[in-house]
């Protein structure tokens, strides 16, 4: 009886306990749900920068002009760092150049550990942000595990390159290699009919050649050792090395290497290519001895660079110019990652011309073209903005070739970066047939049609003469399209386009040469050109007064804002944003910026996989849509590092 009792007051003290845990663990919980309910509904987005922070800029993915429109998955993917995935330009240039004034500031910390690149003209415009950054006063510190020519041109800009003991740094020059199918097609029985306009238009010659023609070997090599020059020089100048070195260290490798005994790291120590060899631990306690110590988080005090930019976020309302970032292949109409829709981009510019506050539209292009449709519905959407009084400037990318030529000649002025590949003014179409499949096959097909149209393109049987006329005739018009628009815009005569056009490509020092762009520099000088072109709006009248009327106008043009074009964010989800990003912080889940193990290797069987995994997926996404029949204005030739 007596070990009842005790064994009841031993269940009861149990069962209490339990409540009283209970009642404490929803007591907590109620008041976190409240506190963070005040946080979401009060908080203004503020998080207060302390003395000697460092700002953090964590490379990882692809640099990208903007981020991809209504991805949930990046969104996400952000909630856990905020630098995954993509690097988006524009965000990591406003954070350099807000820390640059920030006396809290110290320095800079660049990881480039994962950083995948992007093409020459975006990577230079995030180098020149560097640059800025530094000549501020303020140091730049890059490390990486190991660095390919790539991650490596990036950091070159920075006051001291560091790199991993064990680590490699890698330059492999410039080039590409294409996938030809020819004699594959022909062993599965596929014919494919290549209609092309221009002797250099090489886009479609993968599927109709087993290697690459003597005019595609010559345009490409007459860009890319233009490129490669500008590159090379430019890491050079960085690292204050003589002009040519480069050049001659990558002759001298292989017999370097084998006397370091393998040592890559020494050998770029050596090279003078790298500052220090050190394990990123070494470094951390290094930026804590110059720092300060953040207990909550065990490591110098810091700040990542997309944190940082949303503390200063854009202005709304009021006159500005707007940028809108044309990024990725054209279609008539689509959207997401790497899409232009035509329709769609159209529809933005409609509204934008509607927008009376909005002064000026430069347009960010960085497309290889694609739809010739898609390329003149932007194109039009263009013209008629100008035909409202209000200027737009073509600010070219990496890359504006061919279709992405064509979008840009509605524009009062096209600034293209030196190392933007532009032109390609060409068209092609491409009409397979299977008729070879079917008899491996033994399959037959047969069927009545009422007109011979009807059948004109049945993939199943030889491309009907009449059909390919048909489609050469529509080439030919629009290609003839394409040259007319681009002496109109150019000032030129045909004559003097046809000499540069055939399908041709150039960088943009060699197209500024040629007169197919107007002028060289990156988005901020397409800013300053919008600017200028505002500021002279109502000049020329012949006024003895002009010259102060003009300083008068260029004084509010100049501070007008500067705005990005783009969906608006819902004020709940850049709320829910934030307050989850505070919450992983306040738990110690974020904060502590280390360098990512993933690493960027070059695999020439995965390469081998993608490429043919992209022009099969282009190849089967053009044949099931409706453009199938249209020309296209596309060119596959970006070069990056």
């Amino acid at each position: 009886m007596v070990l009842m009792d005790k064994l009841k007051r031993l269940i009861k003290r149990i069962a209490l306990s339990l409540e009283l845990g209970r009642r404490i663990s929803l007591n907590l919980l109620f008041l976190g749900i409240v506190g963070s309910v005040f946080w979401f509904l009060l908080a203004d987005g503020e998080e207060d920068i302390e003395e000697k922070t460092v700002l953090v800029l964590t490379l990882q993915g692809r640099l990208v002009e903007a981020q991809t429109d209504n991805d949930q998955a990046q969104w996400f993917l952000d909630w856990f760092d905020d630098d995954k995935r993509e690097v988006v330009l524009p965000t990591l240039l406003q954070s350099l150049r807000d820390a640059a004034k920030d006396p809290k500031i110290t320095k800079a910390l660049l990881l480039t550990d994962g950083f995948e690149g992007g093409g020459l003209a975006s990577m230079d415009e995030l180098a020149k942000g560097l640059s800025a950054f530094r000549a501020s006063g303020k140091t730049i510190i890059a490390w990486g595990t190991r660095y390919d020519q790539r991650q490596y041109f990036i950091a070159s800009r920075a006051t001291e390159v560091l790199m991993h003991p064990m680590g490699e740094l890698l330059m492999e020059g410039f080039g590409r290699r294409r996938n030809y199918y020819r004699d594959a097609l022909d062993r599965l029985g596929i014919t494919p009919h290549l209609i092309r306009v221009g002797a250099y238009k090489s886009a479609g010659e993968a599927w109709v050649a087993n290697r690459p023609s003597k005019q595609a070997l010559e345009a490409e090599a007459h860009v890319i050792d233009d490129l490669w020059k500008r590159y090379s020089s430019d890491i050079e100048s960085a690292r204050k090395l003589p002009q040519g070195h480069l050049d001659a260290l990558m002759a001298s490798l292989p017999q370097a290497l084998a006397q370091t005994g393998g040592d890559a790291g020494k050998l770029a120590s050596d090279w003078q290519l790298v500052d220090g060899l050190i394990p990123y631990p070494d470094l951390r306690e290094r930026l804590i001895r110059e720092g300060v110590k953040e207990e909550s988080y065990r490591s110098f005090r810091q700040v990542n660079s997309k944190a940082y930019a949303a503390l200063k976020p854009a202005q709304t309302g009021g006159d500005h110019i707007g940028i809108l970032v044309l990024e990725g292949e054209i279609r008539e109409r689509g959207k997401g990652a790497q899409v232009i829709g035509g329709r769609e981009a159209a529809e933005k510019i409609r509204k934008a011309a509607d927008d009376d506050k909005l002064k000026a539209l430069v347009i960010r292009v960085d497309s290889p073209g694609g739809s010739a449709v898609g390329s003149e519905f932007i194109r039009q959407a263009l013209e008629r903005f100008r035909q409202r009084g209000k200027p737009v400037v073509i600010s070219m990318g990496d890359l504006a070739a061919s279709g992405g030529y064509w979008i840009s000649l509605s524009a009062d002025r096209i600034i293209a970066h030196p190392n933007t590949i532009t032109g390609s003014i060409g068209v092609f179409g491409l009409l397979p047939t299977a008729q070879g499949l079917m008899d491996k096959l033994s399959i037959r097909t047969g069927g009545y049609q009422s007109h011979w149209l009807a059948g004109g393109f049945d993939p199943r049987v030889d491309l009907d003469p009449r059909m390919k006329s048909l489609v050469e005739s529509r080439i030919q018009h629009i290609y003839k399209d394409f040259i007319e628009l681009s002496a109109k815009a150019r000032g030129q005569s045909v004559a003097q386009i046809e000499q540069v056009a055939q399908g041709r490509i150039w960088s943009g020092a060699q197209a500024k040469t040629h007169q197919l762009v107007d002028e060289l520099g990156g988005l901020d000088a397409a800013v300053a050109a919008a600017r200028k072109m505002l500021a002279d709006a109502d000049g020329g009248n012949g006024n003895k007064n002009n010259e102060a009327k003009g300083k008068q106008r260029e004084k509010p043009a100049r501070t007008l804002q500067v705005r990005y074009l783009q969906a608006d964010a819902s004020w709940f989800g850049e709320k829910l944003k934030r307050w989850f990003r505070s919450m992983l912080q306040l738990s110690g889940l974020r904060g502590l910026l280390e360098p990512s193990a993933a690493m960027v290797h070059q695999d020439p069987l995965q390469d081998l996989l993608v490429d043919l995994y992209r022009e099969g997926r282009w190849a089967a996404q053009w044949l099931r849509s409706e453009e199938r029949w249209s020309a296209q204005a596309h060119c596959f030739c970006s070069v990056e590092p």
